[in-house]
């Protein structure tokens, strides 16, 4: 199970190591040091076994990087279960498979950093459709999740390509990036800019019609009917209220500027101003 790079090793030796490597890796892992002289006590080796033994550690990646004062450490990036798996898939085909951990790592870091920053990047579009959140966050973290099972280099991927999915998919039918969101935008500014002249111009009709109430006799029963935005921010439209004998007067146009409120009297005054302001 374990690939020594000895060539002159005797077969008795290189079965005695195959026999104990997973021990010795175990229990290298679990200490998270790499003492060489407690090591060959524990497990009863030769100094020339022993020797084999860390050698093959150290090809393996299981040991990595040596500290100051020239003790090898425990590998971070080692993964035993991966390093089984490719001795297995070696023993079965017959291949010599050398397993390099720290490239395996770099690599999946790689993948990993990628993912992220696709992933953000996805996040940023996809708030211009907040909906759309709850499509690409859970499918990404499902997919992240099976890295154990997966590897983390196909893990990664997979977020890239449900991060991409998400964005194509979203984008087809809510435009969150290029010509189309500009044009979305756009469009949607008009008609809030619509939506705004409206209840301002509601807001504007509203307290004229108040104002030509408070001016008249009997403000209660005033009926007001076509009321509209004239020019200049003037209020037009038409009155029925009664009068001082508490008779309706019938429909009359009016005219409210500001505070003055204008009422048809049948003068040419109040016609001119009616055709300036109201028409």
């Amino acid at each position: 199970m374990a690939e020594l790079n000895t060539k002159n090793i005797d077969s008795d030796m290189a079965s005695h190591i195959e026999r104990i490597y997973d021990d010795v890796v175990i229990y290298c892992l679990n200490r998270k040091v790499f003492d060489s002289e407690l090591l060959c006590k524990v497990f009863e080796l030769d100094e020339y076994t022993c020797s084999e033994l860390i050698t093959t550690m150290v090809i393996n990646g299981v040991v990595g990087d040596v500290s100051d004062d020239g003790i090898y450490k425990v590998s971070d990036e080692y993964v035993h279960s991966d390093f089984l798996a490719m001795s297995n898939v070696g023993k079965h085909t017959g291949e010599k498979i050398k397993y390099n951990k720290k490239e395996s790592g770099s690599a999946g870091k790689y993948f990993a950093l990628l993912a992220l920053v696709v992933f953000l990047i996805s996040i940023y579009f996809l708030f211009r459709s907040p909906m759309s959140l709850l499509l690409l966050i859970p499918l990404s973290l499902i997919v992240a999740a099976l890295s154990d099972k997966i590897g983390a280099i196909a893990s990664s991927i997979g977020v890239i390509v449900v991060c991409v999915f998400s964005l194509i998919f979203v984008n087809s039918s809510t435009p969150i990036f290029g010509e189309k969101y500009e044009a979305r935008i756009k469009a949607e500014d008009y008609r809030d800019s619509l939506r705004k002249e409206v209840i301002e111009e509601m807001n504007q009709i509203s307290f004229g019609e108040k104002r030509l109430k408070s001016s008249l006799k009997d403000p209660s029963s005033a009926n007001i009917r076509n009321s509209k935005l004239g020019r200049s921010g003037v209020v037009c439209g038409q009155v029925n209220a009664k009068n001082s004998f508490g008779a309706y007067t019938g429909y009359k146009n009016f005219i409210q500027i500001g505070s003055t409120s204008l009422i048809d009297d049948g003068t040419k005054d109040f016609a001119n101003e009616w055709d300036d302001l109201c028409n």
